[in-house]
């Protein structure tokens, strides 16, 4: 008695799934990538200073603009907290390199 097959049957309609896949997959990377391109080229990196960053143009402080860096979850939270917009946006530090 064998074992029945994971995946199914080989069939041409499972190939064409594949393939199709393959393609949704690669739209959305190459999607994922103009996006990431775009909030590059359009922010100013600020590193690990972007809560104080934030919270200074929150608060006045200094004048607004589109800023990215890094935040520990527990500064993430203190700035949801006290009304101050963020998005989380995680891009690799190899992808922001080839980016910019």
């Amino acid at each position: 008695m064998g074992l029945p097959d994971a995946y199914g049957p080989a069939t041409p309609a499972a190939g064409a799934q594949a393939v199709a896949l393959a393609s949704a997959d690669a739209s959305l990377t190459a999607a994922w990538l103009e996006l990431s391109q775009r909030i590059v080229a359009s922010t100013q990196d600020v590193g690990d200073s972007f809560a104080e960053e934030a919270r200074k143009m929150h608060y006045g402080e200094t004048e607004e603009r589109a800023i990215r860096g890094q935040a520990t979850v527990d500064e993430a939270r203190a700035l949801v907290e006290e009304g101050i917009d963020i998005l989380p946006v995680a891009l690799s530090q190899s992808l922001k390199k080839i980016l910019q």
